[in-house]
């Protein structure tokens, strides 16, 4: 799947300690370029930033709590109602139909002007413009393969599901009856679903270019961190249609948010979707069914905020990443991208997938590397390696790791000081004991992707 990889990281401000995001209903919230800022919570105070851009030199919106209750600082935020722009979907869809009806060699798309455009009928576009020419139909129904990757990893870059991810995703939905896709940050997994007429899918992107390759009630602007409908309440309407004609065929959320995402803002959204589809379904309260592909090392996060969603072993291989897929030069141990999903782990079927084993004891599919505990009772490996058990911690543990008995835990068996941690502290990138964020593997051995998906 195409992946933006953008927003707000998990980080701390200038060492001053741990920034928290306070869940709340972001409507009445100042807005930047990106929508309602999200209000964040730091040692020296609480702020609304946005919910988009890890670097303030790309959103320098930052208003201080106390200060949004002044009027004046409330009117010149109000600059924002009118500077986000709008989409012409209709218009960009009457232009899709007269570029179809031209030869391949007639079409082409400029991504400097992000315009579809008829070659005979249009200005010339400059030497240095990102030209792509002679569009085939396989690419105007797949734009993931002609729009140009997005690179700035500080606000949305983007990378590919590889085609084994987007059959495996198909896969696990119809083993569970499900044929609909809210797709968020997924464009690949909804190109893909449009080729099979047992799907149907709703693409909610951040990447305004999709806007040019599709029905106008096939892609909706979106912002998955403060869950923003930049349409507002025409593509809400189109939303809630797409839900309620799901209500009998299983609706699921398929998602791929940048790596730095914070994760209370992302379950944020899918509560309130899942709110929004039982209300508008007439349903019993539930969280809908999740397909959530992210780091092995958000697992503690995610499963402190909400249990229900638990992670897979698969590993999620991406088409153009070098380190997170199956050619040379890719991470050691695998891509350390996994599902976290509240679907049952006995319907995702790696059968066909050397890389994967049926254990027998879990009852379900976990890497051939994966070793199940006996006292742990349980598959730990999280990394893809073969972990080991500690019997005097009681628990299994990566294989460089050693029981360190004046820390009295296990610890990085390289470079680790003793005493240098107390044990309620731990990294904030792995959630591992024994280093800091800055001494953490993950900095050093794996590139940072990045939504999303």
């Amino acid at each position: 799947m195409t992946k933006k990889r953008k927003f707000v990281p998990t980080e701390t401000i200038q060492n001053s300690g741990p920034v928290e995001v306070v869940v709340e209903d972001v409507t009445s919230h100042p807005l930047c370029l990106h929508g309602p800022t999200l209000l964040f919570s730091s040692p020296k105070g609480r702020y609304f930033a946005c919910s988009a851009c890890r670097n303030k030199k790309d959103c320098t919106v930052h208003i201080e709590e106390e200060d949004w209750k002044k009027e004046g600082v409330k009117k010149r935020n109000e600059k924002y109602y009118s500077l986000i722009p709008k989409l012409d979907k209709e218009a960009a869809w009457n232009n899709l139909q007269e570029v179809k009806l031209r030869h391949p060699s007639d079409r082409a798309y400029c991504d400097t002007c992000k315009e579809l455009y008829i070659i005979s009928k249009s200005r010339k576009h400059i030497k240095d413009h990102k030209v792509i020419l002679s569009l085939t139909n396989e690419q105007l129904t797949h734009p993931s393969t002609v729009l140009p990757p997005l690179e700035n990893d500080g606000h949305e870059a983007q990378y590919l599901f590889s085609k084994k991810a987007i059959s495996t995703v198909l896969g696990i939905l119809t083993n569970n009856k499900i044929s609909n896709i809210l797709c968020i940050g997924t464009p690949t997994i909804h190109e893909a679903a449009q080729d099979h007429p047992e799907f149907n899918s709703l693409l909610l992107d951040y990447d305004t270019r999709h806007h040019l390759f599709h029905p106008t009630n096939k892609f909706l602007w979106y912002n998955m961190f403060n869950n923003y409908l930049f349409d507002g309440n025409k593509d809400e309407k189109i939303l809630k249609k797409f839900m309620k004609q799901s209500k009998n065929k299983g609706l699921a959320i398929v998602m791929d948010p940048p790596f730095g995402g914070r994760v209370e803002p992302l379950i944020q959204t899918i509560k309130e979707l899942s709110n929004l589809y039982n209300t508008v379904c007439e349903t019993a309260d539930k969280v809908l069914p999740v397909i959530w592909a992210f780091p092995y090392f958000s697992e503690p996060y995610i499963k402190n905020i909400m249990p229900e969603i638990k992670m897979h072993d698969y590993q999620v291989e991406y088409a153009n990443h070098k380190k997170f897929g199956n050619k040379n030069g890719g991470r050691k141990f695998g891509s350390p991208v996994r599902f976290f999903t509240n679907l049952p782990f006995s319907t995702i079927d790696l059968s066909n997938d050397s890389g994967y084993k049926l254990c027998d004891k879990c009852k379900f599919w976990v890497s051939v590397a994966n070793r199940h505990c006996t006292k742990c009772r349980e598959c730990t490996s999280k990394n893809g390696m073969t972990y080991k058990h500690c019997n005097i911690c009681k628990r299994c543990v990566k294989p460089t790791f050693v029981h360190c008995a004046k820390c009295e835990r296990c610890c990085q068996e390289k470079g680790h000081i003793c005493g240098t941690l107390v044990e309620s502290q731990s990294c904030y990138t792995c959630n591992e004991k024994g280093h800091k964020k800055s001494e953490c593997p993950q900095n050093k051995g794996e590139s940072k992707k990045k939504k999303h998906k």
